[in-house]
């Protein structure tokens, strides 16, 4: 049986820390930053070890909600490309868990998908093979960033239509928009962020600076130098 528990006491938050429009970050002179990089960012928006701890206490608190036993298991459901460094660690830190307590642990199984927009606002995953092996199991959708939350949540309605026990979404970013409302809340979120291109551990521009550590912002007067060259290796 699964169950999700939470107790009030020695709860995590789960809802986003939020990081104020006026913070623009953090002077570039204190990090240690890749040569090739360096002059095209703007500063740094949260250090790779804020982001690591932040992590971490939502694996603590996503294994304290969720009590499963064997052989049912929580489906890992990794939102490829940007999801994936988040994807890793947030597991690895849950199978801590797993390895730190002798009362009980978690059972996941791993699996990982890619979408695409298509015409009249529909959205194409490709990954799963046979998306009907959702039913009746538990779901943790878990990717990088949230905009809109269009996306997201179009991508939630197409996987209930496939009648999962339950489902869930965690993400690492929440992005606050003036201009655009949010249409949807992630079940748990690392951080809100202003309105400021960032990129870095794992967030891309045009499939550069993936392999940042840090969360940055980057310059807009360099957007040009990494625009797309070849269509062919893009969706």
């Amino acid at each position: 049986m699964a169950e999700m528990k939470s107790t009030v006491e020695n709860r995590i938050q789960t809802d986003p820390l939020v990081i104020s429009d006026s913070f623009e970050g953090y002077s570039l002179t204190y990090f240690n930053l890749p040569l090739h990089y360096r002059d095209d960012l703007q500063s740094v928006l949260i250090p790779y070890g804020f982001v690591q701890d932040r992590i971490e206490a939502l694996a603590n608190q996503i294994f304290a909600d969720w009590h499963i036993n064997l052989p049912e298991q929580l489906i890992c459901l990794c939102v490829l490309k940007g999801g994936y460094r988040f994807f890793s660690d947030l597991i690895s830190k849950i199978q801590l868990n797993n390895r730190l307590h002798n009362c009980r642990s978690l059972p996941m199984s791993l699996e990982f998908i890619r979408t695409r927009n298509q015409p009249n606002d529909q959205l194409e995953i490709i990954g799963l093979s046979d998306l009907h092996r959702l039913k009746n199991r538990n779901i943790l959708i878990i990717q990088d960033i949230i905009d809109t939350g269009s996306r997201v949540d179009i991508l939630k309605q197409k996987l209930e239509h496939f009648q999962p026990k339950s489902m869930h979404v965690v993400s690492l970013f929440m992005k606050r928009q003036s201009d655009k409302a949010c249409i949807f809340k992630p079940d748990y979120c690392g951080f809100e962020i202003p309105d400021h291109f960032v990129v870095g551990y794992a967030l891309d521009h045009n499939e550069y600076f993936r392999d940042l550590e840090h969360v940055c912002i980057l310059k807009e007067s360099v957007m040009s130098k990494y625009k797309i060259i070849d269509k062919r290796f893009t969706e």
